[in-house]
């Protein structure tokens, strides 16, 4: 059969399997009713990526290969959606033009991994969402006051101190600094961050592990929902257990080194009103079955509890939580072994990794995750 006979469906159909900008202007080129088809797999396009990963995007991405070429087209004209929602993933390793961007009213950036960003000077009047390593382009009262998301790369916690100023609206902060050699680290010295809802926070060096401090900078979060805490320190490190959050209610620590429970008290102490509480850690995690009753004790409003990897956790504490959960009227959703699906039973939970994670939802996107593979953007649906 001549693709030419075709149906508009079929060949719709055909158009969908193809995520490449280039490919489908080449195919609207071939004819009018091409070009009207091509028009209508546009339409639903919400993201624009010049980095092809299979499953890290949702499926409403086109991937773009030639920015030559881009440059030279209406943008908008062909991805009307990009009004509501524009997100570019630019992970070029070498220098890529940005100013044909400056024109379209993104709500969000993925500059992460650029390798040239000198001198960059972007007019972006709609911009919300921004994941980047440090640079000045957006850390000043232009840019920063209207960020509602920032994942910051290559930033200490001080050097974060000092700009914070610049983000009185975030509602979502990503803090994360990987390096081989220590740095000195110090306490956060900032703003208090009134409408910040989720912080995650990482901090790694491949040899002596730095001072941890990031529960001053959660101290510093009024209405604090979520967090999650990367923990390399293998000493003990600053908690203030004086100061407490009572909307704090998802709560991941991932530790490196095993902690003593009496430094696990005094965070958890912290956070009274906690309903989901995660502990990890890639070996054994030093939780045994004598601290579960204190733990409910000091969580009275737990509903989920992940202490995989934990070696001296037993079927003791299974049979203690159900015994609670009993005389307490109450439904506890408790996970020890190293395998658990948790997944089966908390089917909104996601294990996937994704890069742009659809819907500001911290449970589903983050609360599985490890610490190196949490998403760059949570998109609010709207």
């Amino acid at each position: 059969m001549n693709i030419d006979n075709l149906p508009d469906d079929c060949l719709l159909y055909i158009f969908n399997l193809f995520n490449r900008f280039e490919t489908l202007l080449n195919c609207a080129s071939v004819c009018e009713r091409w070009k009207f088809l091509v028009f209508e797999r546009f339409r639903n396009v919400k993201y624009l990526s010049d980095y092809c990963i299979s499953g890290h995007f949702p499926t409403s991405t086109i991937f773009i290969g030639d920015d030559s070429r881009l440059k030279q087209t209406d943008i908008l004209k062909w991805l009307p959606k990009l009004k509501i929602n524009c997100f570019l993933k630019i992970l070029a390793f070498g220098c890529l033009d940005l100013s044909c961007f400056s024109t379209l009213p993104v709500k969000g950036l993925l500059l992460v991994w650029y390798a040239v960003m000198t001198n960059v000077n972007l007019e972006l009047p709609l911009i919300e969402m921004l994941a980047a390593d440090y640079h000045n382009f957006f850390v000043n009262d232009i840019h920063g006051p209207k960020l509602k998301q920032l994942f910051i790369r290559r930033c200490r916690l001080s050097k974060f101190s000092r700009c914070a100023k610049h983000f009185p609206n975030l509602k979502r902060l990503h803090i994360e600094k990987f390096t081989g050699r220590p740095f000195k680290e110090k306490f956060y010295s900032g703003p208090v961050f009134e409408k910040l809802e989720i912080l995650e926070m990482a901090f790694h060096t491949r040899l002596k592990p730095c001072a941890y401090y990031g529960f001053s900078l959660a101290d510093h979060c009024q209405a604090l929902k979520s967090a999650f805490h990367f923990i390399q320190d293998d000493k003990e490190f600053f908690i203030n257990s004086g100061i407490k959050n009572h909307f704090l209610e998802d709560l991941v620590l991932q530790f490196e080194a095993r902690q003593d429970w009496s430094v696990l008290r005094r965070i958890l102490i912290k956070y009274p009103n906690l309903k989901h509480l995660a502990i990890v850690r890639e070996h054994d995690t030093g939780i045994s079955d004598e601290n579960i009753p204190e733990l409910l004790q000091l969580l009275a409003h737990i509903t989920l509890i992940d202490l995989r990897n934990s070696e001296k956790v037993t079927e003791k504490s299974t049979e203690y939580i159900d015994w609670f959960c009993r005389h307490h009227n109450r439904s506890i959703s408790f996970y020890y072994q190293k395998r658990t699906q948790i997944t089966k039973k908390w089917p909104h939970l996601s294990t996937k990794r994704v890069l742009l994670g659809e819907g500001f939802d911290f449970m589903k996107h983050c609360f599985l995750m490890d610490y190196n593979t949490l998403p760059h953007l949570l998109v609010p649906i709207e």
